[in-house]
Order: C-alpha cells, then structure tokens, then sequence
C-alpha cells in the first residue's frame, strides 16, 4: 500500500493543474482501494461550503458545480469534527444529505477524512461502496495517511491555480525576507544550465578537462571580485562579506580537492562540479540551523556558475533597462548582484527563507523581498506584480483598488523613512525624559556594518562565530585579535558586547562536523567550548588583547544553564586576562577586566539568577531562543510557526521575572531578540523596565523615533491593563492602539513579522 500511496502522491504532483491533480487522486485513489466510489470536496471558506471538486463514481457533470454548506451533510460533520467518518448506512444517519445531481443513490458505505493544512480543514476525501459494511482499520489508514500526504499539496496546488484564474484579488502568501512595498513587472531568471539536469558521465581527456577546470575556477573567481566590487563601490559594505564567503569556497581545499580527485578518475569536469556540490548541498541541507541550511544555495550558485562557464565561456549578465521584480526558483547573491540596482525593485524567490543571502543581501539593499512563495514559473514573467516585504504577500495583475492601496502604502513609507532621519543626532529617550540605549546586533559582516552606523550607542550582540565560518580551519589567535580590533576601534568610547564562540550541532563549522539527534538541545555553545579550553582560552585571549587601551569590550556566554558552567568560564577568563595583562605590563601599559555577562536563552537560567548575580556583571535576554525553548517551538518549522508568540504570557512574565531580579541586584539588563527591534514589543518592554535594546541597522532609527513619541508613564499602565487581558492578542492590540492614536500607524506594519 505504500508504494501505492506514494503513485498516487507523485502522479498529483506532477500534474498541471489542480483539476487534473485531484482527478488523477480520485482515479487511483479508487482503483488502489477497490471501491466503487473516490471523490474530494474542496472546501471554499469565502462562501462556507464544500465545492465537489473531482470524483471517479459520481455524477461527472457535478464537478464544479455541486456544493455543501459547512454546516451541513456528512461531508460538512466531517469538517466540523475534524476527525474521520466510518458508516455502513450513510443514508440512514441523520446528517446525511441528498444532492439529488451527484448521483449519490447507488452508494450505501461511506469513508470520509479531512484534509487539513496549518489547522485549517482545506478539503474532504471520501471513498463510497454500493455494499453495506464498515470499512476495515487498514482502509482508514490508508485514507487518514493519504489526506495528511496531500494536505500541503493541494494547498500548493492551489496556490498554483491562482495564476490561472481570472480572478487576481486574491494574494499569494511566501516568507517576508526584506521589508518593504515593490510594484513592476516581473522579470524572470533561470540558470543557463541546471545542476540536476546534468548526467554524469566519463571522458578520456581528463587532462585537457582539468586544465579547463583551473581556468573557470580563475574565471569565475574574476567574476566574483567584480560583483563585490559593486557593492564596495555603492557602499553598501555591509553585504560584502557574503562574497567573500563565496570567494573562500572558491580557494577552499575541502571543495576543489574533491573535485581534481573525480576528474582524475576520468569523470568530466561538469560531472566532477555536480557530484561533488550536490554531495556538500545534501549535507548543509541536513542542518538544523536555518542560516547554515541555506548555505547550501551558495554551494548550488556557484557550482551552476562553474558549469555555465565551462559549456559557454562567457559570463552572465542580465539586459534589465527598467526597474522589475526579479523572480527565480531560487535566488542567490551572485544573480542579485548581477541586476542594477536601479532596477531593481523587488525580490521573489521560490525557494529560501529569512536566512537566505537572498534576502540577507536583499534587507542591506533596502529591496523589498518575499521567499518561499508557490507558482508556476515560467507564468509569471512579465506580469504586473504587487510585493508587500512585510506580510509576504504577493499580488499577481492586481486591480485598481489594490494597486492604489499599495501606491499609498508607498508614499507612506518613504514619508516615514525621511521622518526617522529626524532622529540623527538626538539623544534616546521618551517624553518624559527616560533615557534608553539602543545597541546593534551585530550580523554578518559586523565588522564593517558598525562601522559606518551612526545611530547605534554600542553594539549589543557581535556574534563571533561569522569569522568561523569563513576559515577552513579555526581562525588564529592573531587573526582573531584583528578582527575583534577592528570592530572595537570602530566603536571607540561605546560599549562592545562579544558573544563567545555560539556553534554546535545545529550550527556546524565545515571542518568540526558534530551529528546529533536534536541539536538544539545538545552539544552547543558553553557546553562545547568548556569542552575545549584551548578553543576558549584563545578566542578570550583575542579579545582581551583587541581591547588594550580602548576597555569597551564586555564578553557574554551563550546557551548558560547552570552555575558550575559559569564558574568555570570566569576561571577560564581569569587564566586569559593575566596571561594577557603581563604582555600589555611588559609594553608598560595596563589592561582593564572585561564586563561578563549572560545570555538568558535557556529556561533554566531563569529559576538560578539569585545564585548567578554575584557571578556576573550584566544580562542579556535572546528573546528569539527563549521563546523558542518556552514554548517548545521551532519559528522556522512552517507547521508550528504560527504557535511561535513573543507576547506569550509564559514569555512575558519570563521577561518580567529577569527585569525584577536586574533591578533587586542592581545588575544591567539588555534584550537583543527581534522583540527590542519591534515598535509594540519595545514599549512593552519599556513598560516593564527594560532600558536597553539590541536591534538591527535598519529598525534602531525606527525605534528611536518611537520611543521619542511616547511617554513611559503613560505605558506603565497600558501594561498593567493588558496583563489582565484573557484574549492571546490583547497586550499587543493595546499598544497597537497606542501608537495609532499617536499618528503612528506606518510603525505597526513592521511589527507584522512577529505576529
């Protein structure tokens, strides 16, 4: 049966449409369980009833045209439960419902199951004998298996059926990667030749072959420089570490030594790129971690950009004269990059998530972008499109009403932008005169993001894992020194907050693999580099020797769960500094403790603070991990993201909880998750206590020009007020409330993500 079962899944798939889809699952679905009826009943929620959408048994010419209220029926009890109907005498059960053009008369056993997508019943599938019986607990099975397997799939197939429909009005629904509104023509990119397209295959001139490897390898690495040259040249300097990612993979030995072996065991160079890339793909794609998952596009870009180069030694460029939306199965930096930025308005990619350089690149560029959208390709191009950055939402030919709602939407943003550049220069507080500190989480390319921030009062998060990444092997103690140097220097007289080495199980470096069954709850973060002082003591070793004469660096340890590890990292400290202090002694200067400090992502953390707080000198609250680990719920994993709530009251009173014990101790407390750089979840945490955030580039002058247009005592008991409220969205729909009676409505649009 599992083999069938998987015919009847694939064969819906690969059809081109949804009333071919369902068709094909009626007709096998029929023959695989040896009834003499299948039927599916799609269910329409604008006019609340089921619409008979394919059937092998009824009425062929009730497809489309026969409908049941939610309400009522089999079909609609169905819906209502949610659960499956068995009945031997479907006729004589009292919500049965004659639908006298179906043809339904014949048919005494019924079995009926949901289809169910995101808690959503999106359809019923229903099998009908002439015999009356019950059918057996195999039949259920194999029913219930089928409609979980198909749920997603008919939801995507949908999806794809809105392109073919007349009616536009209805958006598309993807990931939103980059804020903002865009509205042209899409314009359409597909590689010139596709790595799975490619069959392997033997040649026997492996050394003319080789020879032409090492000359694409030169050729694209040419092309790359050029790329970043780009962006180097349009100071857009945050974005240009991502090339220098691809750049490494290009001199990566790990990469290329794979690929000379299989050409030297007579395989083609295009082979060669293929079997080796998609061998890394699969393995980058296991990850957990959603940024390193994505890694695997870069390795699939640059391969594709080796093979194009070698079937036509010629590179790329794309003839784009007018501003489009660029839509791709999946798009990557280097295509990005490739289109003017004039000319570029938008971003759709098929495939991707927030974490995508797409969409990294995309936010630097202040390019509206939406991943992880369904639709047939090859239909869109050079259709008119609406793309809203913030819900994820895409209009395919909108009408007139839509395309004014967005054009509006438009204005309202660049009116706002040029309001927040008010704030330059002003100091950070409310109304009523409450000073706040609002810091930079320090991303990918940190180093020369903060650089150039002049709104930022510290950094409050520089995650010092990236220079990890981009080494093939750990990164020197010197190396280190220079990096953490740079960033120090740039915030001279401004504090500095290094996170300590946060990789693992589910954020693998290439060269220290690590394979774990659940690794967000394994070997990670502290855990691992308690485990390895000598990797400890030279990153804490770097800093302290980056920090000579500047002392703005404090230090703070991730994924903290206990004490001992907190004992144990300061003893480690302690080792590093003296060894330190007597090298800066022998130059005749003098080096200053750094703040330590700990991350409160792990639940545990929040029931020992009064045992931590004579241990450590701040807190700072990664509002995303703690989340995540309270309510036992992966934000990435589309099935349960929508349980994903930062106004939690689990989570708000873990927040409440850590600001009380800051205050008791008299130690600082910072938020650095994406809830410090949302305006509503700002002014509650303001409400709360809290004086400090972290935040991206893009949100800190948004939040600075909120937080100058309110007053704290007017938020203190909007909080309390909310904390009383029974209904999940209450706290937030207050302070919503707030801000649009203050004329700041264009804020919430960008509180939408965390909803």
């Amino acid at each position: 049966m599992l083999t069938r079962l998987r015919h009847i899944v694939e064969s819906m798939t690969a059809a081109p449409s949804l009333e071919q889809a369902l068709q094909a699952l009626v007709s096998q679905t029929r023959t695989a369980m040896a009834v003499d009826c299948c039927s599916v009943y799609v269910a329409e929620p604008d006019r609340r009833c089921y619409r008979l959408a394919a059937t092998d048994g009824l009425a062929a010419d009730a497809v489309g045209k026969a409908f049941l209220p939610f309400e009522e029926g089999i079909v609609g009890l169905i819906g209502q439960r949610e659960e499956l109907i068995n009945l031997a005498d479907a006729p004589s059960h009292p919500a049965f419902k004659f639908l006298p053009d179906v043809a339904e008369e014949p048919f005494r056993s019924f079995l009926g199951a949901p289809i169910m997508h995101q808690r959503q019943v999106v359809g019923i599938l229903v099998v009908q004998q002439k015999e009356s019986r019950l059918f057996d607990e195999g039949e259920e099975s194999f029913l219930v298996t089928l409609a979980a397997q198909l749920a997603a799939r008919i939801a995507q197939a949908q999806a794809r059926g809105v392109l073919q429909k007349t009616d536009w009005s209805k958006p598309l629904h993807g990931i939103a990667g980059s804020p903002g509104v865009a509205m042209a023509r899409a314009w359409v990119w597909r590689p010139r030749k596709e790595l799975s397209a490619i069959v392997p295959r033997k040649v026997d001139d492996g050394d003319a072959q080789m020879v032409r490897f090492e000359s694409c390898i030169e050729s694209v690495k040419r092309d790359i420089e050029a790329l970043a040259l780009r962006f180097r040249e349009s100071s857009n300097q945050d974005s240009v570490a991502i090339f220098d990612m691809y750049l490494h993979l290009l001199v990566d030995p790990s990469y290329l030594k794979p690929i000379r072996q299989r050409i030297g065991e007579g395989w083609s160079a295009v082979s060669a790129i293929k079997m080796v890339s998609e061998n890394l793909m699969a393995r980058f794609g296991a990850m957990k971690d959603p940024y390193l998952r994505e890694r695997a596009s870069d390795i699939k870009d640059i391969a594709q950009r080796l093979i194009s180069r070698l079937v036509q030694n010629e590179p790329e460029h794309l003839a784009i004269q007018e501003p489009v939306v660029l839509v791709a199965d999946e798009v990557t930096a280097t295509v990005l990059a490739e289109v003017p930025r004039e000319c570029l308005a938008g971003v759709i990619s098929l495939k991707g998530a927030s974490n995508s350089h797409a969409a990294i690149l995309a936010r630097a560029m202040g390019v509206p972008a939406v991943m992880g959208v369904e639709f047939p390709l090859a239909e869109i191009h050079q259709h008119m499109l609406v793309l809203d950055g913030y819900s994820g939402d895409l209009f395919v030919e909108p009408s007139d009403m839509i395309v004014a709602e967005y054009r509006q939407l438009m204005d309202e943003e660049l009116a706002l932008d040029e309001l927040v550049r008010t704030t330059i220069g002003q100091p950070s507080e409310t109304l009523d005169g409450v000073k706040v500190s609002l810091l930079l989480n320090a991303g990918l390319s940190a180093d020369t993001e903060i650089s150039v921030n002049e709104l930022a009062d510290g950094v409050g998060l520089y995650r010092t894992e990236i220079p990890f990444m981009l080494h093939d092997s750990f990164p020197s103690e010197w190396e280190q020194t220079a990096r953490y140097r740079g960033i120090l220097e740039s915030y001279r007289n401004r504090p500095v907050c290094m996170r300590t080495l946060d990789v693992g199980g589910d954020k693998q470096l290439p060269y220290f693999p690590i394979v774990e069954e659940n690794p967000f709850l394994g070997w990670r973060g502290i855990r691992l580099t308690l485990d390895h002082p000598e990797l400890f003591l030279v990153q804490l070793k770097a800093m302290l020797r980056a920090s000579e004469g500047l002392d703005n660096l404090a230090i703070m340890l991730p994924m903290i769960s206990s004490i001992g590890e907190i004992r144990a990292a300061r003893r480690l400290l302690d080792q590093a500094w003296t060894e330190v202090c007597e090298e800066v002694a022998a130059r005749g200067n003098t080096l200053c403790y750094p703040a330590l400090g700990v991350m409160i992502e792990v639940p545990s953390a929040l029931y020992i603070l009064p045992e931590m707080a004579p241990l450590i000198d701040f807190w700072s609250v990664g509002s995303n991990d703690l989340t995540q680990y309270l309510l036992a719920v992966d934000r990435n994993n589309a099935r349960v993201a929508s349980i994903y709530d930062a106004f939690h009251p689990a989570v708000i009173r873990a927040l409440q909880l850590l600001v009380d014990s800051a205050r008791r101790y008299g130690k600082p407390v910072s938020v650095c998750g994406e809830l410090a750089g949302d305006p509503i979840g700002v002014l509650v945490l303001l409400a709360m206590g809290y004086r400090r955030f972290s935040m991206n580039t893009r949100n800190i002058p948004r939040i600075k020009y909120v937080l100058r247009h309110v007053a704290l005592c007017e938020l203190t008991p909007l909080l309390a007020e909310g904390l009383r409220m029974d209904a999940r969205h209450g706290l937030r729909g207050l302070f919503a409330r707030y801000l649009e009676e203050r004329g700041m409505s264009g804020f919430l649009r960008s509180s939408q993500k965390s909803q």
